[in-house]
């Protein structure tokens, strides 16, 4: 039976590692037939030869080819691809370890979707790189450039045999850095289809200097210039001229040749420059056209141009700028971003090409309040790499799934150029009815970038955002300033129409519990869920304190106690009651101080302004008798009536404070009578 998939696996003084790669592709769950494994012992000395053997003794797929040392991987797996049968071919380093589902998975994509190369998601053993910003989804038909798949240049692919005997492909065998890069070039620009898996990890890549045949081969500028010869030759040898071309031609011109002119340029002398200026002008001059410049990056292109027209003292110089670590800082000039260079740098490169994108923007949520339907936000806007200050900040507000935009008023900006962060408050009157996404608003001139914000955000702003439903107001006016699920950025729901069903919360009054401690009774309009959680805001005359989640007692079907952090030695101390019922955070008024058994618990309750707790002396407890506040609670008479009956009593049984609250209602209903 003729195999599917031929495994390769080149082999130099690898004993350590090389027993377990050919173990990972012995353990694989494709059929056994359907594999066969070639491990090419490439001249080892250190006994790795007798470790292939070994396994080749009792495994009728796999074969052992022995030859005199080749130095280099390419020729230990171009003897092993002339003898391979496989209708595919794998590369496997003696380092590597293929996952155990990774074969079956590859062969099958390759036959059900008629494709020439498989990629499979990688991972690393050790710190290396391993390209996987393209691995976030699978792309059965993917794109060279679209995709990424050009960024992945390593062997470890599964490639259809025939493709490499139709291009008569074979790995460069002399020693060289890259020397796996136009094999795999020439099979991605030939390639009818590719496919990228990401379901999970195929390959697990060990540390790449240990597998190597050689001694690891230095990286001077000319290998890495002649690096970028041989890939570009090779994308020209297998495209036409135009848009695709150029932008493959990015990775040896913006990338190789990046390294080729970093601080290893500046250790050249003299006539080592001139010769390279001349190998660049002579094998790449012709394809570094208008295209590539605009595919890669500024500082690139920059030397580039400078090797190009054989400037070298001008290159020199910005190599030297580049390698001294300087801040890349950006300006705003005649409306356009530009890359800021030392006075004797600038004529070298003409404004038109530091031209650069917009700087990376920060913004961090500073504060939010609601008070009736008023809006007001404050934002802070960082802008690391910018010489200067934005021209207008502002805020903005967008209705999600519809057209309506409204720009907040701005009460203050803060746009000093030698500050860290720019800030910015804006407010408005009521946004109308719907959910608002809000946006800060940076200005250039007439360029504006709009950016979502709310993930980062001060420590003072709650979680759960704040909601004006405190204040009893109407339906239509309900207004919550959240943060959405996922991103948590900063959203407002005007008149709830996202959360529609928020459950409310009343206080009933205020009891002693068995401690003497204070026990607050809220009563709900739900039946309480396990994440309604209860804080209690404390502040003493000495110091701020933080917030507090509040123990709860399940007193009744709507009924809880929470249990307040105040006694008889917290004279002095107020505290404000806050819940948060789902996504919405309402303040609860405090109701019934002037029923607080001041001289039973050693201390007394005054109801502050904003609705929360003075702790007193007992002698100035209840001085202000505010009536109880009226409960509407959507209950029917009948419910509520059975919820009294119920509930009455249980709490007239609990000790301490069943009598307590006794005499409260007592006390309440001859105050009203």
């Amino acid at each position: 039976m003729t195999p599917q998939v031929s495994v390769i696996v080149p082999v130099f003084n690898s004993m350590d590692h090389a027993r377990d790669a050919v173990q990972s592709v012995r353990d694989q769950t494709i059929d056994s037939e359907a594999m066969e494994i070639l491990a090419v012992d490439d001249g080892s000395t250190d006994g790795s030869g007798e470790v292939l053997a070994e396994l080749a003794a009792d495994d009728p797929r796999m074969m052992v080819i022995t030859q005199q040392d080749s130095g280099t991987p390419g020729g230990a797996r171009n003897v092993a691809i002339d003898r391979a049968r496989g209708e595919f071919i794998l590369f496997l380093g003696p380092d590597d370890r293929l996952t155990s589902d990774a074969l079956r998975r590859m062969v099958e994509t390759a036959q059900e979707q008629d494709v020439d190369v498989v990629l499979g998601k990688v991972s690393s053993s050790d710190a290396q790189d391993i390209p996987s910003s393209m691995f976030t989804r699978t792309v059965l038909d993917a794109h060279l450039v679209d995709d990424s798949v050009f960024d992945i240049q390593g062997p470890t692919k599964l490639i259809r045999r025939e493709l490499i005997d139709r291009l008569g492909l074979r790995f460069r065998e002399e020693p060289t850095i890259g020397e796996d890069e136009p094999f795999m070039a020439a099979v991605y620009l030939n390639a009818r289809r590719i496919s990228m898996l990401a379901d999970m990890d195929y390959a697990t890549l060990g540390p790449r200097e240990d597998s190597s045949p050689v001694a690891p081969i230095e990286q001077t500028a000319e290998s890495q210039m002649m690096m970028a010869v041989r890939l570009a030759r090779t994308i020209e040898q297998h495209t036409e001229p135009g848009t695709l071309r150029d932008s493959l031609l990015e990775r040896p011109f913006g990338w190789t040749m990046e390294r080729a002119l970093d601080s290893r340029w500046t250790r050249l002398d003299r006539s080592e420059q001139t010769r390279l200026a001349e190998a660049f002008h002579d094998e790449l001059g012709h394809l570094y056209t208008d295209g590539v410049r605009k595919v890669i990056g500024i500082d690139i292109r920059a030397m580039l141009d400078l090797l190009g027209t054989r400037d070298l003292d001008g290159l020199h110089a910005y190599v030297e700028h580049l390698a001294s670590g300087a801040p890349r800082r950006v300006g705003w000039q005649d409306g356009d971003f530009v890359r800021l260079l030392p006075a004797g740098l600038e004529p070298l490169v003409p404004a038109r090409d530091r031209v650069v994108r917009a700087p990376k923007m920060l913004c961090r949520l500073e504060d939010v309040s609601l008070v009736g339907r008023q809006l007001t936000v404050s934002a802070t806007v960082r802008i690391p790499d910018l010489d200067g200050a934005p021209d207008e900040l502002g805020l903005r507000a967008k209705q999600r799934g519809q057209d309506g935009v409204e720009d907040l008023r701005v009460t203050m900006q803060d746009l000093d150029p030698g500050a860290r962060s720019f800030a910015v408050t804006a407010e408005h009157g009521g946004l109308g009815r719907g959910v608002w996404d809000l946006f800060v608003v940076v200005r250039f001139g007439d360029r504006e970038k709009e950016i979502r914000f709310g993930a980062e955000r001060a420590r003072t702003i709650p979680p759960e955002g704040v909601s004006n439903l405190g204040g009893g107001p109407r339906p239509q006016d309900r207004t919550l300033a959240y943060f959405t699920r996922g991103p948590r950025n900063l959203s407002i729901d005007s008149g709830l129409v996202m959360h529609k069903n928020l459950a409310e919360a009343r206080v009933l009054g205020l009891t002693p519990d068995e401690n003497g401690r204070v026990l607050l009774l809220v009563g709900l309009t739900d039946a309480p869920r396990e994440a309604d959680e209860f804080f209690a805001h404390l502040s003493t005359p000495h110091q701020h304190g933080g917030r507090q989640l509040l123990p709860s007692i399940r007193l009744g079907d709507r009924l809880l106690g929470l249990r307040l952090p105040i006694g008889a030695g917290d004279v002095g101390t107020t505290v404000t009651v806050t819940a948060v019922l789902g996504d919405a955070s309402v303040p609860l008024p405090v109701a019934g101080t002037e029923f607080w058994p001041a001289r039973a618990t050693g201390f007394g309750l005054m109801r502050t302004e904003e609705g929360g707790l003075l702790v007193t002396a007992p002698s100035e407890s209840a001085r202000h008798r505010d009536p109880l506040p009226e409960i509407r609670v959507p209950w029917t008479a009948h419910r509520l009536a059975g919820l009294r009956g119920r509930l009455v009593p249980r709490i007239k049984a609990m000790p301490v404070v069943g009598p307590s609250l006794t005499r409260t209602v007592r006390a309440v209903r001859e105050r009203r009578s």
